[in-house]
């Protein structure tokens, strides 16, 4: 889809969304956005790459920095609305929701952690996070489902974790989690 539509969709489904937030806010979220979809990257300067217009490419990393930056801006409500819709179609059309988990280092001293259509950033400098980290962005996800629906969740061996796995049973969703070839399994 071309930049221009996909930002005149998005424009009027924020502002459905976030009706009380001032225009330059929610233009310069659907630009990150796009920016982020566009560029299949996190990173600032390869997301205000993607933002067609005159001002140079400084310019637009400012502008989203100032919009990432800003301590009035609630990231989750922001995304919360978004999630929730796309979960719920899919919950709607398929009777069965698809998570897919997983975890990567962006930077010196941060890791993205994403499940499907969530992420996080954790202060964390290498190698896995921890399992109460993992829970708590999981139980957020399971709060934005509708009630009732069947969860499969696919992921990496960093949510492998004997908490993170009971959790899961706990919560009735099916899961398929690589593990770690010295990882041994007792049956009863």
């Amino acid at each position: 889809m071309p930049t221009n539509q996909l930002y005149l969709t998005w424009i009027q489904r924020i502002r459905e969304l976030r009706s009380g937030q001032r225009i330059t806010q929610i233009r310069n979220f659907v630009w990150l956005m796009i920016g982020i979809y566009q560029s299949r990257s996190v990173n600032l300067r390869r997301i205000a790459g993607k933002i067609p217009g005159p001002a140079k490419l400084l310019s637009y990393m400012q502008r989203l920095s100032r919009l990432l930056e800003n301590p009035a801006i609630d990231v989750r409500a922001w995304y919360e609305p978004i999630a929730r819709s796309w979960l719920e179609r899919q919950a709607a059309h398929q009777q069965q929701v698809w998570l897919v988990v997983d975890g990567t280092k962006v930077g010196f001293t941060h890791q993205l952690l994403m499940i499907s259509l969530a992420w996080a950033w954790v202060d964390h400098v290498r190698g896995h996070c921890t399992a109460e980290i993992q829970l708590a962005l999981l139980a957020y996800v399971r709060g934005l489902l509708p009630k009732g629906i069947a969860v499969l969740l696919v992921g990496d061996t960093e949510f492998g974790s004997v908490e993170v796995l009971q959790r899961l049973d706990e919560w009735h969703w099916d899961y398929v989690l690589r593990q770690k070839t010295s990882t041994h399994v007792c049956l009863a």
